[in-house]
């Protein structure tokens, strides 16, 4: 067979392939179609002024579990030709963005026409329940008329641009073949030149990155003569030219000989410091299998990150407010039956958190007791603008910044650990 035929071929073969990897995609992929909506807001929590947002968290956590539940649902039934399963899977409920309002919405019912006749029920039943906080109804049924998407249209796409990749891919291997050896040299020589300069760009941003200087475990003397009230500026100013907020604090070291790990001595004080500046500050330990910021704050919450993650509990739960003067804290003792760290990094509830945390705080800190080269160092980071590296006798390395530099963007803080003399005797 010839060249050329070859190429049409291969071409028509992965054209036909990622088109029907793309139609089972879409249908992977594609959502219920939304039946119709409520949409209401809370009266009393939306006429009060500076209210916590947890509190709105919990109006629509009480009408979620309140209309959820059989016993109600076999009464919003009535009148319809729906059953209490269907409607179950068909509803959630959920909050009407940053305002006190929340949404209700049926989706995905094999008779659409039944949605107003169920939302209309609820509505009604859910205004006389003393589980739920009083709200006004803002709508009672809105139809959805979303277009659906021209799936047909998807697939053809996807599958010509497959079949022309493909083309263009053996059409340029092939002439890649008749390069010659002066070429292939020249194409070295090239890759030399600019694995050089990538290694003076790495050098210059670690000499280019912030020194919060040295800063000792503890602060007997104050935040100030420490020199913690000192880095937290230098960092909030660094945060700002970023517009960071969630700030990553690892150390560089490996071990530690110390009861509790340096890094997380270093994420609390730097918190309070903050908080001390006028900084509403939270800290997420992120050190699962060895959490150390509970004991310095000796906070005890119902739940931990573990249990949130899994479902077991509310955000607020897990939060101890105010565990220090403008200092909120999220850590507990590691239990039996705890995840791997890296499940709870890597599932979408994480990176839920800390949306819901960050309108309501000025910095969020990640405690992780070693960056880099701990599996999970990618999905605790994944979200941040900023990181603080503890670092031991040696400032940070080149080799240490590559790693970084080539997969995070944001601001690199450097402080070192503070020799601290003993005491007299």
């Amino acid at each position: 067979m010839s060249h050329p035929m070859k190429k049409v071929l291969y071409s028509l073969t992965v054209a036909a392939v990622t088109a029907a990897a793309a139609g089972f995609f879409c249908l992977f992929m594609s959502k219920p179609a939304e039946n119709g909506r409520a949409v209401i807001y809370f009266t009393e929590t939306a006429s009060q002024s500076g209210v916590v947002d947890t509190e709105i968290s919990r109006s629509v956590s009480a009408l979620r579990r309140t209309v959820s539940d059989d016993d109600f649902l076999k009464k919003a039934a009535v009148g319809s030709d729906v059953t209490v399963s269907e409607i179950k899977e068909a509803l959630s409920v959920a909050r009407l963005g940053n305002s006190s309002g929340a949404e209700i919405i049926l989706s995905g019912m094999d008779k659409p026409s039944e949605a107003p006749i169920i939302l209309m029920n609820i509505l009604y039943l859910a205004e006389n329940s003393t589980e739920i906080p009083p709200f006004k109804v803002i709508s009672g049924c809105d139809l959805s008329n979303a277009p659906s998407l021209p799936y047909p249209n998807i697939t053809a796409g996807a599958g010509i641009a497959g079949g022309l990749v493909c083309y263009i891919a053996m059409s340029a291997a092939g002439g890649g073949r008749k390069r010659s050896y002066r070429t292939e040299k020249a194409d070295t020589e090239n890759d030399y030149q600019s694995a050089l300069l990538m290694q003076k760009y790495i050098e210059d941003a670690c000499k280019a990155a912030l020194d919060l200087g040295e800063l000792p475990l503890t602060a007997p003397e104050g935040l100030e003569k420490s020199g913690y009230i000192a880095a937290a500026d230098k960092l909030t100013e660094a945060a700002r030219k970023g517009s960071a907020k969630i700030i990553a604090v690892a150390s560089d070291s490996r071990r530690s000989r110390e009861a509790i790990h340096p890094a997380a001595k270093i994420t609390s004080y730097l918190a309070c410091a903050l908080a001390e500046t006028g900084r509403r500050t939270v800290i997420i330990d992120c050190m699962l299998n060895d959490p150390a910021v509970f004991r310095i704050f000796k906070t005890s919450p119902t739940g931990g990150l573990s249990d949130f993650v899994r479902g077991e509990c509310a955000v607020w739960d897990i939060i101890s407010v105010n565990a220090r003067k403008g200092v909120d804290v999220i850590s507990r003792e590691k239990k039996t039956g705890d995840p791997n760290p890296a499940e709870v990094f890597s599932s979408p509830e994480y990176e839920r958190l800390l949306e819901y945390l960050a309108p309501q705080y000025d910095y969020i800190l990640l405690c992780a007791s070693r960056a880099w080269d701990c599996n999970e160092w990618g999905n605790i980071t994944q979200s941040c603008g900023g990181y603080v590296i503890v670092a031991g006798e040696e400032m940070i390395s080149a080799n240490v910044a590559k790693e970084i530099l080539g997969q995070k963007s944001g601001f690199i803080a450097l402080c070192k650990v503070k020799k601290q003399e003993p005491a007299e005797k």
